[in-house]
């Protein structure tokens, strides 16, 4: 049987070895602190230039706010009533002018499933100067107004479309009715 017996006084430790694998590893935390570090220096300048330009947006959107209260304010006064009804007549016809049933028909060309017949069409301006349909149509079933419904809501032009009111006749035909907001071929391309 072999003991080993060390008669040194200071026993022989592989120090270098210690050190090769913790330098590394000490080496590599700190990398890694320095990356975390610049990355975080580098987020909040870029955070504190969006909150800069979204204070800016913000004033900008006070003070034309200020700007809407200040000619609401100007209209309302008695002497101006006259030029305030003519300025609404005048948009609403002009809005109204700008509805196009061409382009109405041609998108909703490109939303009707096969089975399905409109019956009327009845657009509408809303206070926001938005144009609402309300769309009639009948069907053997329910299924092609579900299915008209989904392919409004695919398209650019109609928005929050919504099943209203449905009927069916002695016949079983369904009638539903549909309501959806509608964004003409210009509104889109000015960017709303």
């Amino acid at each position: 049987m072999k003991i080993g017996v060390n008669l040194a006084s200071r026993p022989y430790q592989d120090e270098g070895r210690f050190y090769r694998q913790w330098g590394t590893a000490l080496g590599l935390v700190i990398l890694f602190t320095g990356l975390m570090l610049f990355l975080s220096v580098q987020h909040y300048l870029n955070s504190r230039k969006e909150w800069a330009s979204a204070r800016q947006a913000q004033e900008k959107l006070a003070e034309l706010q200020r700007e809407q209260a200040q000619a609401q304010q100007i209209l309302a006064r008695p002497e101006n009533r006259g030029t305030r009804d003519k300025s609404q007549f005048l948009n609403s016809a002009i809005l109204r002018k700008s509805f196009s049933w061409t382009r109405l028909m041609e998108d909703m060309e490109r939303v009707m499933p096969a089975g399905i017949r409109v019956t009327a069409i009845a657009p509408e301006i809303d206070a926001r100067n938005r144009f609402l349909l309300k769309v009639q149509v009948q069907a053997q079933s329910r299924e092609p107004a579900v299915q008209l419904l989904r392919n409004m809501e695919k398209s650019p032009h109609f928005r929050s479309p919504q099943l209203g009111q449905e009927t069916q006749d002695k016949e079983g035909v369904v009638k539903s009715d549909i309501i959806t907001s509608y964004l003409p071929h210009t509104a889109i391309e000015g960017g709303e």
